[in-house]
């Protein structure tokens, strides 16, 4: 199955998306909030893990955010770019 950008164009979720963001632009305002919002979860876990953790040193604190770069360093990456993508297709008329 080929991704192409008419295929992600036609799909439910980004056609709900364009409904809500053409409706003015507060809207977008909150759609864009709500998209970052999502797409720093990996951020949170990590930033909330460390504080529940508490790591004290150098070693400590070096092997913490080695476990999770390794662990939620993809995912960051990829909603990193998804959330870059949609924020641009929202703000711009190509939706």
């Amino acid at each position: 199955m080929k991704l192409t950008k008419k295929r992600v164009m036609n799909s439910r979720i980004v056609q709900s998306i364009k409904n809500f963001a053409n409706s003015n632009f507060v809207a977008k305002i909150i759609a864009g909030i709500v998209i970052w919002g999502v797409t720093l979860i990996p951020m949170w876990i990590y930033l909330f893990s460390r504080m529940l953790v508490d790591p004290i040193g150098f070693w400590q604190e070096l092997a913490l955010f080695a476990i999770f770069a390794i662990v939620l360093g993809w995912l960051q990456a990829i909603l990193l770019f998804l959330g870059t993508a949609i924020t641009f297709l929202l703000i711009s008329d190509e939706l």
